[in-house]
């Protein structure tokens, strides 16, 4: 009997130790707000921070196109003076410290428009062009990883609710063999106490499964965008694995160099560059323009030589104009040295990028071999549990009609219940890179607002 006990608290803690070290960040409980994966996406996709942050990165990049305008825009330059002078220019000094003053007012207008920049301003724009584009895409990989956090906590919680029920099957055997302990004639106080501890080890992971579970629930609510005071639950039945074919690995890499954004950010770098290097080239052509002004200025009661004139007066003028305006500079050593700096910058450019189309590749690799282990355990899984089941229902059988014993089938439960956390932990791994290796083609952004289970 006292053997027997012994088994019992052994079965109990080896079960729980086994469920809750696989348990990850799930929820169990049922709240008011109720969210399909796909109603999560929906609301990340208008809600989520990293999201929304990434549209104003566009909007940044959008308004540093505007400012390489183009040309035939005009150019407005205003400036205004206004300050105290002396009245006789002759004796200027004494005039003004004498208190002899008088009111200065000026206001100068300006207006240009390049006509030609030999090719500088359009090479601005395309390289600003390419800074809206390199814009999205990362917006893209913001919102790929923001859909795929969601799957993972989501799956999460679907596993961590089965791995509870089957914490909860465990905690009921403990406490079903303390009873049956308690019952019997020589009652074994130690087995009892022994179980007790077990039972109390039980409640206390069990407690700690729920706490995360609400620290999931964070996570889930923090990625769609929600109020941390929102009573959240999510939509689902148990955890199945989702229905996938795997095609050749040769097929994911054409879709991942078509579609994934950190191919597109590394093609829209190299492009930068190379304008980068024009741009550079063009520093040695002139600027052609035309433009004109209107400077006037009044200063009422001053007297001198200088008063003669309105063009030569420093006080009392009226001028305009209007021309053409041709101006460059040509620092041989200067523009080469930034040429040079340039084309070094893109040949590092272009080499980082083989080494990121690389890493990209293995990347994809990894993920691909995931899955094809990932459903090979998932397979073994549904085999060891089906082995386990028989193995409940024959030691059970035979401890019924009396020939079996109550450790074997004690010992064949545990198994059971420990091969059934597998099997769900093996799911949750299926799935998981599954949509993995969407993500890594590039089809998650497609896929939003399309519930993929």
């Amino acid at each position: 009997m006292r053997q027997s006990s012994n088994i019992g608290g052994q079965f109990v803690a080896t079960t729980i130790f086994c469920l809750l070290a696989i348990l990850p960040l799930s929820a169990t409980a049922t709240g008011r707000y109720r969210l399909s994966f796909d109603e999560c996406v929906r609301l990340a996709l208008k809600n989520n921070d990293q999201i929304r942050a990434a549209d104003y990165d566009i909007e940044l990049s959008n308004n540093k196109m505007k400012e390489a305008h183009p040309r035939g825009i005009p150019v407005v330059k205003y400036e205004h003076r206004i300050a105290p002078v002396p009245k006789d220019v002759d004796n200027a000094a004494s005039s003004f410290f004498g208190g002899d003053i008088s009111v200065f007012n000026s206001f100068k207008l300006e207006v240009g428009s390049a006509l030609t920049t030999f090719g500088k301003i359009s090479t601005a724009q395309n390289l600003a062009q390419l800074g809206i584009d390199a814009s999205w895409f990362q917006k893209q990989k913001t919102t790929d990883d923001v859909i795929f956090k969601i799957y993972q906590v989501y799956q999460g919680i679907l596993l961590g609710r089965e791995l509870l029920d089957l914490a909860e099957e465990a905690q009921n055997a403990i406490e079903g063999k303390i009873e049956e302990l308690q019952k019997e004639r020589a009652i074994d106080q130690l087995g009892i106490l022994k179980m007790k501890v077990a039972l109390f080890e039980v409640q206390r992971k069990v407690e700690e499964g729920q706490k995360k579970i609400e620290l999931g629930l964070m996570a889930l609510k923090i990625q769609s965008g929600l109020e941390m005071d929102v009573d959240l639950d999510i939509k689902g039945g148990g955890l199945t694995p989702v229905s996938f074919n795997l095609s050749p690995f040769e097929a994911y890499l054409d879709d991942s160099r078509d579609r994934r954004p950190e191919y597109q950010l590394l093609d829209k770098g190299i492009q930068a560059k190379e304008k980068q290097v024009k741009l550079a080239k063009l520093d040695r052509a002139p600027n052609l323009g035309v433009g004109g002004f209107f400077d006037i200025g009044r200063a009422p009661g001053v007297t001198g030589d200088e008063d003669e004139s309105t063009f030569t007066n420093p006080f009392n003028f009226t001028k305009a104009g209007v021309g053409l305006q041709l101006k460059g500079e040509f620092d041989y050593v200067k523009t080469n040295a930034k040429i040079k700096q340039a084309k070094a910058d893109l040949l590092k450019t272009i080499y980082q990028k083989r080494a990121a189309v690389h890493g990209l590749e293995i990347d994809l690799k990894e993920a691909y071999l995931k899955i094809k282990e990932a459903h090979s355990l998932m397979n073994k899984a549904e085999e060891e549990k089906k082995v386990a089941r028989q193995m409940v229902f024959l030691t059970k059988s035979n401890l019924d009609i009396g020939l079996g014993e109550r450790k074997d089938y004690l010992d064949a439960l545990q198994s059971y219940l420990v091969f059934q956390g597998r099997q769900y932990e093996s799911i949750y791994n299926y799935n998981v890179a599954v949509f993995e290796l969407k993500k890594k083609t590039g089809k998650l952004s497609g896929m939003a607002g399309k519930e993929i289970q």
